[in-house]
C-alpha cells in the first residue's frame, strides 16, 4: 500500500506539468518569484559537461544531489531559453540577479522523483543542442530549479550558463592576462623582532602553503607579483635563531623548503616584484611621505633580484585595492613605474555621444561592448604610464569564494560564459547577428549584418585582495579551461599595451570613501615621526648605515588597512628598538662644578655601538640668569667629532659665572652631521660656586700679614745694631745675664 500511495503521489506530480515536458523540451512560462529557498541549500549541481559545447550532436550532462526530508517529493527541472543567445554582459548579470531576461521561449525538462530513505535524490539529466534547440553560437541562460513536488515551493535554483561554440566557427579571438598576488601582511617589526609567529603556520598549511601550491600548479601565462618583504620575512625565518617577542626560537627548516619552492614554481615566469611590504602608496603621498614610496620601489625590485635570483623588474605597480588619484600616479612616474595595474571601474569609458550631448547633437547611444584592458595614462613625468585595467566581473569570479558544493565548477561555467560573450560581442553586430572575423581581420557578413572591421582585444583577471586565499584546484583548473577555450588567448601583462584606436576614457575615479579607506593620518604622522629619528640613526654612523629602513616600510604596508591595532603594536616596537639605538651613544650627566666667574664644564659622550659615530655637541646654559656659555650667541657647537666604537669623547666648554653662583644646569644636544638631533637633549647640573674671587681675598690678606710680619723683623733687627747692650737687649754678652753680679767699677787714684 504504502509503494501504491508513493506511486500515485509521483503520478499526480508530473501530471501537474504539461503533457510532453516530462523527458522532452517543451514550452514553459519563465520562473517567477517565489518565497526564498531555506538557509539550507538543498541543490548541488556536481556536473556540467563540456564546458564549452563545440558539436550540435554531443550530449551536455548535468547531474547533481537534492537534499531534503526522507520520503517527499521533489520536482527537479532544467530550464533554458530556445530562441537566441544572450546579447551582452549587462543581460547577463541581470539574469544572474532575477532582474528578467527578456524572452518567452523557455523550456524545460522535469525529473520528479521521492527522496530516498537518506533523504537525497541524484539527478542526471542529458540533452544534445540540437535537442536544445541553439540556433547559432553564443551565451545561452541555463538553469537548475528544484520545488516541492505536492507545493511547488521552490527548494533551490542555480543559474548559470552554457557556452555555445561550433567547430569550424571563426570566433573573434580575446587575449586574456591572468595576474596573481603573493603578498602577506609584515611579521616582523625591527629586522630583528616577529611580533608573532604566524608565519610559520601559514608555511606548512596556511594561505602561503596554498600560494605555493597554485604557482606550482599553473603555467606560464600567468604574471606573478610577489613582495620581497614576505620573501626576506622567509628568509630570515629560515636561516638561523630569532627573537618571537623577545623569545629565542631556533630556524624553521619548512620556511627554507617554501622559499626554495617558490624559487623553483616560479622559473620562467613572468614576475613582478612589488614595492617592499607593499605599501599604501595613496595614503603615503597624501601624507607627505614620498621619500618613502620611492624608497620601496627601489628596494623590491633590488631585493627581489636578490632573493629569487633573477632579474626582477619592479616597473609596473599594483595599488592597495586598484584604486589611485593623480598625485599618486605622478609619484609612481617618477620613481620609474611604466604601468599600473587598477580595477576596471578605476578608470571608466567616457560615453561616445558625451561631448556631443554637451553641443546639443543627437548621437545614437554606445554599444554595450568591453572595451581594451589598456589605456594610456598621462603624467607630469616625461613618459606616460600604460593603465592595465582589470575586468571587475572576472576578478571577482577568479578570487571568489569557491567552498561550496559546486561552486568551483559553477565559478568556472561564469568565467568561460563572460569572455566567451566579450569575444561574441562584437561592434559590427547587426540585427542581433554576430559578425565573425575572417583570416584577413574583417568580419564576414552573417545573416543581414553587414562587414566592419574588428580590433583585438585584451581582459585582464585579478584577484581583488592582495590577500586572497586561493584554492590551488580551482585555479589551475580555470586556468586550464581558459587556455583551451576557442576563442581565448593566454599572454602576460607586460605584454598588453595601449591600442592605437584607444577607448575614450574619463578621469581616475578616487572617490572620499577611497581616501577614508587609506592608513590614517595620526597613524602616518608616527611613522613620519620614527622616519625622522631612523634617518637620524643612520646619518652619524661613519659609514650611514641605515639599520631601520625596511622596518619603517614595513610600517607603511597596505595590509595594515583596517587592522590599526596591530599596526600601532609593530610601531611601537620599532620605537623602542630605535630609542634603544639611540641611547647606546649617551652623554654623562654626572654633575660638574666650576669655580670663579668663568672656566671650563667637561662635556663627555660615550659611544657603545659597534661602529664609530661622527657628531657634533651644542651645549647651550638651562640656567642662563646663573650661567652662561663663552661663545657667541651663548651656544657652544663642536665640529663633527669622530667617536670611536667603544670609546668616548670629552670636550670641555667655556662657562661665565653670573651673580653669586650656585647649581646651574647646561643641555647637551646630540646632532647629527646635517645638524639633526640625534636623540633628546640631556641636562648636566653645574655647581657654579664663585670660589675664586673668595680664595684671592683670603691669599691676599695672607700675604699682606706675612709683609707685615717680615717688615716687623727687619725693624727689630735694626734697632739692635742702634744699641747693642741695651737692658732690654736679649742678646747681650754672656755675662749679662739675670742673676749676675755686676763688675766693680776700679776707682781712679
Amino acid at each position: 500500500m504504502i509503494r501504491k500511495a508513493a506511486l500515485l503521489t509521483l503520478l499526480t506530480a508530473l501530471l501537474a506539468v504539461p503533457a510532453g515536458m516530462a523527458g522532452t523540451a517543451v514550452a514553459a512560462p519563465p520562473p517567477g518569484r517565489v518565497a526564498a529557498a531555506a538557509p539550507a541549500d538543498p541543490l548541488f549541481v556536481s556536473e556540467i559537461t563540456p564546458e564549452v559545447v563545440r558539436v550540435a550532436t554531443d550530449p551536455i550532462t548535468v547531474a547533481g544531489t537534492v537534499t531534503g526530508t526522507a520520503g517527499s517529493f521533489v520536482r527537479v527541472a532544467v530550464r533554458y531559453s530556445r530562441d537566441r543567445p544572450l546579447t551582452s554582459r549587462a543581460e547577463m548579470a541581470a539574469y544572474l540577479s532575477e532582474q528578467g531576461y527578456a524572452t518567452t521561449n523557455w523550456s524545460t525538462r522535469v525529473q520528479a522523483t521521492l527522496l530516498d530513505q537518506s533523504g537525497k535524490l541524484p539527478f542526471r539529466f542529458t540533452v544534445t543542442p540540437a535537442e536544445l534547440g541553439m540556433p547559432r553560437p553564443g551565451v545561452y541562460p541555463f538553469e537548475i530549479e528544484v520545488t516541492d513536488a505536492a507545493t511547488g515551493q521552490r527548494l533551490g535554483i542555480e543559474r548559470t550558463f552554457l557556452t555555445y561554440a561550433p567547430k569550424g566557427e571563426q570566433i573573434p579571438k580575446v587575449k586574456l592576462a591572468v595576474a596573481l598576488p603573493i603578498v602577506d601582511r609584515p611579521h616582523r617589526a625591527d629586522d630583528a623582532t616577529f611580533m608573532d609567529d604566524d608565519l610559520s603556520a601559514s608555511l606548512t598549511s596556511g594561505r602561503l602553503a596554498s600560494l605555493l601550491q597554485t604557482a606550482q600548479d599553473t603555467g606560464d601565462g600567468v604574471t606573478w607579483f610577489v613582495d620581497p618583504a614576505l620573501l626576506d620575512d622567509v628568509r630570515v625565518l629560515s636561516s638561523g635563531p630569532r627573537s618571537v617577542r623577545g623569545t629565542r626560537e631556533n630556524a624553521d627548516p619548512a620556511a627554507g623548503q617554501w622559499l626554495n619552492g617558490l624559487r623553483s614554481a616560479l622559473t620562467d615566469k613572468t614576475v613582478v616584484a612589488t614595492p617592499y611590504a607593499d605599501p599604501d602608496m595613496a595614503a603615503l603621498v597624501h601624507h607627505g611621505l614620498d621619500k618613502q614610496a620611492a624608497a620601496s620601489i627601489q628596494r623590491g625590485a633590488a631585493l627581489a633580484t636578490e632573493l629569487l635570483g633573477r632579474e626582477i623588474h619592479g616597473t609596473t605597480a599594483w595599488p592597495a585595492g586598484g584604486k589611485i588619484d593623480r598625485d599618486a600616479v605622478d609619484e609612481l612616474a617618477m620613481s620609474g613605474v611604466t604601468s599600473v595595474l587598477l580595477s576596471g571601474d578605476a578608470l571608466p569609458p567616457r560615453a561616445a555621444n558625451q561631448d556631443a550631448t554637451q553641443t546639443g547633437q543627437v548621437v545614437p547611444p554606445p554599444a554595450q561592448t568591453t572595451p581594451d584592458a589598456a589605456a594610456r595614462l598621462d603624467t607630469i613625468a616625461d613618459n606616460p604610464l600604460t593603465a592595465l585595467l582589470a575586468d571587475p566581473t572576472l576578478s571577482a569570479v577568479l578570487g571568489g569564494n569557491v567552498s561550496g558544493p559546486g561552486a568551483a565548477m559553477l565559478a568556472r561555467q561564469r568565467f568561460l560564459a563572460e569572455t566567451a560573450m566579450i569575444a561574441f560581442e562584437q561592434p559590427a553586430q547587426q540585427n542581433g547577428q554576430f559578425g565573425q572575423t575572417g583570416q584577413n581581420g574583417q568580419t564576414s557578413q552573417t545573416g543581414q549584418g553587414t562587414t566592419a572591421k574588428t580590433a583585438s582585444r585584451t581582459v585582464i583577471a585579478v584577484p581583488q585582495s592582495h590577500l586572497w586565499t586561493p584554492d590551488p584546484a580551482f585555479v589551475s583548473g580555470l586556468l586550464q579551461a581558459a587556455a583551451g577555450a576557442p576563442w581565448l588567448r593566454m599572454t602576460s601583462l607586460d605584454s598588453v599595451k595601449p591600442g592605437r584606436a584607444g577607448v575614450p576614457r574619463a578621469d581616475l575615479t578616487y572617490s572620499e570613501r577611497d581616501r577614508q579607506t587609506e592608513l590614517s593620518r595620526s597613524y602616518l604622522a608616527t611613522v613620519r615621526k620614527l622616519e625622522r629619528k631612523a634617518d637620524a640613526v643612520a646619518t652619524v654612523t661613519e659609514e650611514h648605515t641605515d639599520v631601520f629602513h625596511t622596518a619603517i616600510l614595513r610600517l607603511a604596508s597596505a595590509s595594515w588597512r583596517g587592522d590599526g591595532k596591530r599596526a600601532l603594536s609593530f610601531a611601537g616596537q620599532v620605537q623602542k628598538a630605535i630609542d634603544a639605538r639611540i641611547d647606546d651613544v649617551s652623554v654623562l650627566d654626572t654633575p660638574r662644578a666650576v669655580a670663579g666667574s668663568n672656566g671650563q664644564v667637561p662635556v663627555s659622550v660615550a659611544n657603545n655601538l659597534d661602529g664609530n659615530i661622527q657628531i657634533k655637541i651644542r651645549v647651550t646654559s638651562a640656567s642662563k640668569s646663573r650661567l652662561s656659555i663663552d661663545a657667541p650667541g651663548g651656544v657652544y657647537l663642536t665640529p663633527t667629532t669622530t667617536i670611536l666604537s667603544g670609546r668616548s669623547q670629552l670636550v670641555n666648554v667655556p662657562v661665565i659665572v653670573r651673580n653669586e653662583g650656585g647649581d646651574a644646569s647646561i643641555s647637551v644636544q646630540l646632532l647629527t652631521d646635517g645638524d639633526e638631533k640625534y636623540g633628546s637633549a640631556v641636562r648636566v647640573v653645574v655647581r657654579a660656586t664663585g670660589y675664586t674671587g673668595i680664595a684671592l681675598v683670603i691669599v691676599g690678606a695672607a700675604v699682606v700679614i706675612m709683609l707685615a710680619a717680615v717688615v716687623m723683623r727687619v725693624l727689630r733687627r735694626r734697632s739692635r745694631k742702634a744699641f747693642p747692650f741695651g737692658p732690654d737687649d736679649e742678646e747681650g754678652p754672656p755675662g749679662d745675664r739675670q742673676g749676675a753680679v755686676p763688675a766693680e767699677r776700679t776707682q781712679s787714684p
